[in-house]
């Protein structure tokens, strides 16, 4: 609460000292009560992201705002719908909702207040009555801006609540929001260009055109969780022989995708690392020791080879106990270190197992090993999860 509370008393500053040397247009009522509907109506359709954080995305709302009229209607019109949308959610989810949508709402409303600069720069009169195309090259940047005080106050304030650091909060939001933050650019856009022939219609419009896109992402999502739920379930299923191993599968994840992003390997790859780690034990359901200890790679390989969505995992699999090779990945590799690292941690302890690791591993496995016990340092030893598998 501090920090949010610290973020409406700068953004306050900024409003006030922009409402002091920069002019504004009449105060329109009739544009206040449209903005508060464009915001409350985007607020309504939240975004429940993979970690399980559901964030809600009004960029397009904002970005128009503040290019066409004066920060202080903009700021109003998010002040009234965020009220709606707290009261909404009490009705909906009581209390405790209700309180998470206060949270929420502070921070979007300081974020409107802290964008309220962009007035020293942009001329509403020039983008209602614009000469050629102009003003689209100021919503870029407008736009491109918005996203990162956005991204960025909310990857702190998930940080203070015991999140990922905040660089990784950072990547762990753009990777599923870059998307959706560019269709709201783009209806930006559309909703500036059409604006001297439409007037408010091009807002509406436009925002309804970005709520089905978004609503159609929302879908994607859940798609993606269901997918994550999935193989979260297969991974449990190859555990529940061996009690011993309960949680093994998630710790070397969480690990091994903390560890790759380190190690400079691509989003793509990271996806798959983190589906191999979780599922790398999955030969052994069925099989008793020892040949499950020797031949598992293998069978996992074989068990995700005919899933799509999958596509890509098995060689991860199959690999990851190897040393190197031509046909051996670097994900490969992050997984079988992990791997080694949590069974050798649980039975020697953190020191003892980096130890081990940094006599036996050679070549890129040795690098691994660095950087796992950067991480292990970080943590005194343990790890926390990253949720940031799917």
């Amino acid at each position: 609460m501090p920090y949010l509370l610290s973020l409406i008393l700068v953004g306050g500053v900024v409003v006030g000292w922009v409402l002091g040397h920069v002019e504004r247009p009449p105060f329109d009522i009739l544009y206040v009560l449209g903005l508060t509907l464009s915001v409350a109506i985007g607020r309504m359709l939240s975004i429940q992201l993979p970690q399980g954080d559901r964030v809600h995305v009004t960029l397009m709302v904002g970005v128009v705002g503040l290019m066409l009229r004066g920060a202080d209607e903009l700021l109003i019109a998010f002040i009234v719908a965020c009220m709606i949308d707290v009261a909404y959610r009490y009705l909906q989810g009581g209390a405790h909702a209700a309180r998470q949508g206060t949270l929420d709402s502070i921070r979007s409303i300081a974020v409107i207040a802290l964008m309220s600069f962009v007035q020293s720069y942009v001329n509403p009169a020039s983008v209602r009555a614009p000469e050629g195309d102009g003003p689209l090259l100021s919503v870029l940047v407008v736009g491109a801006v918005f996203v990162a005080v956005d991204v960025l106050t909310l990857a702190v304030q998930q940080w203070l609540a015991g999140g990922a650091p905040i660089a990784e909060g950072i990547v762990l939001l753009l990777r599923p929001l870059g998307s959706v933050y560019m269709v709201h650019i783009a209806m930006a856009a559309v909703a500036i260009r059409v604006h001297p022939s439409l007037g408010s219609w091009g807002l509406g419009t436009a925002l309804l055109l970005t709520l089905i896109l978004q609503n159609s992402f929302n879908l994607y999502l859940r798609i993606r969780r269901g997918y994550a739920q999935t193989i979260e379930a297969l991974a449990h299923a190859a555990e529940l022989d061996r009690p011993d191993d309960t949680g093994h599968a998630r710790r070397v994840a969480d690990l091994a995708v903390s560890v790759g992003r380190q190690m400079g390997l691509t989003s793509d790859e990271l996806e798959k690392v983190g589906y191999a780690a979780l599922l790398h034990d999955i030969g052994r359901i069925g099989y008793e020791q020892p040949e499950a200890d020797i031949e598992h790679p293998d069978r996992g390989a074989e068990i995700v080879a005919g899933i799509p969505f999958l596509e890509g995992v098995g060689p991860l699999i199959k690999h990851h106990r190897s040393t190197g090779g031509d046909d051996v990945s670097r994900g490969a590799m992050v997984v079988g270190v992990c791997c080694r690292y949590d069974r050798l941690r649980k039975t020697h302890g953190a020191r003892a197992a980096l130890d081990i690791l940094a006599a036996d591993e050679q070549g890129y496995r040795r690098s691994v090993v660095d950087v796992v016990e950067r991480a292990a340092a970080k943590d005194g030893g343990r790890l926390v999860p990253a949720k940031s598998v799917s």
